[in-house]
């Protein structure tokens, strides 16, 4: 029985065709940066009180400058780097997916002989600075290949929480009412829509006034959850129909509802999967005998 919900490989597949060939290939590095060094030399120019996380966030160009050095050819034969800042001695946070457009026929110093030159796929954006991982024991080991399976710990709330919505914190954490969905997908709060995105789900719908439940999937290859969960927020029903139902006698009938989630599924999951593991839960719940699912 796996002790974790889902792995930075389940959140970044199926967003980038190309990515996803390379994965399947074993074409893809995982990079943890981790640079306590106060000198430096990037592309020729020497920096004093060098910081990583201050050129990260405040000169991307550098960054990728930074990042494309190398004392040895590590990304020959490597198209796709995932790229973390490392943390505490054991995590890492990710920082984004950049493709390898190949060396450059250039040296600017005799330490860093391999230049190649990165560009940031930007499918990946959402995701960015959110996904907290733990990197493992060897963390000395900061370039690996990606079958090296990494376990997601947390994605990181944000500065946006409060008015009442709530701190994401896991997935099985998640049960959210109504107003909180809906304050959620109308202030497009950043850290729940990068949760919501970065996987699809089985998700119970909990009616407190009657105690019945509807179960639902989400397989959507551009939206994860966020989308699916987006239509309930705009109508709370979603157009389902004995959820509509309740509907017509009490326009504010959402406000009985709530919505939490079961089990997570990967980002690239096949329909007919998803729905499988769906009924599954339809049978274990009895909703179709007693609750909202009519199919």
């Amino acid at each position: 029985m796996k002790d974790y919900i889902v792995t930075i490989q389940e959140i970044l597949s199926g967003r980038n065709v190309e990515f996803d060939t390379a994965a399947r290939a074993n074409h893809v590095k995982l990079i943890r940066h981790k640079d306590n060094r106060k000198e430096m030399v990037i592309r020729g120019e020497h920096i004093n009180n060098f910081s990583l996380y201050e050129t990260y966030k405040h000169d991307k160009e550098k960054f990728l400058h930074y990042q494309g050095e190398q004392s040895k050819p590590i990304f020959d034969n490597v198209d796709f780097i995932v790229s973390f800042l490392g943390e505490s001695a054991r995590t890492a946070r990710f920082i984004g997916v950049f493709k390898n457009n190949g060396k450059l026929g250039i040296k600017h110093s005799e330490d860093s002989p391999f230049i190649y030159d990165f560009s940031e796929v930007k499918e990946f954006d959402v995701l960015n600075e959110k996904i907290i991982i733990d990197w493992g024991e060897a963390a000395v080991s900061w370039h690996q290949y990606y079958n090296n399976i990494k376990k997601v710990i947390r994605i990181e709330g944000s500065l946006e929480e409060g008015e009442g919505i709530p701190t994401f914190t896991s997935y099985a954490d998640i049960n959210l009412s109504y107003s909180e969905l809906k304050k959620i997908i109308e202030k497009n709060v950043s850290s729940w829509k990068a949760a919501l995105k970065a996987v699809n789900c089985i998700y119970i719908i909990t009616d407190h006034k009657t105690g019945k439940h509807y179960i639902g999937s989400t397989y959507d290859l551009s939206g994860g959850m966020w989308e699916r969960w987006e239509g309930y927020a705009l109508t709370g029903h979603n157009e389902n129909n004995k959820l509509s139902e309740l509907f017509k006698t009490d326009p504010n009938y959402a406000n009985n509802l709530s919505w939490a989630v079961l089990e997570t599924l990967p980002f690239n999951i096949a329909p007919h999967e998803a729905i499988t593991r769906e009924n599954l839960y339809k049978e274990k719940f009895l909703t179709r005998e007693f609750g909202y699912n009519d199919n």
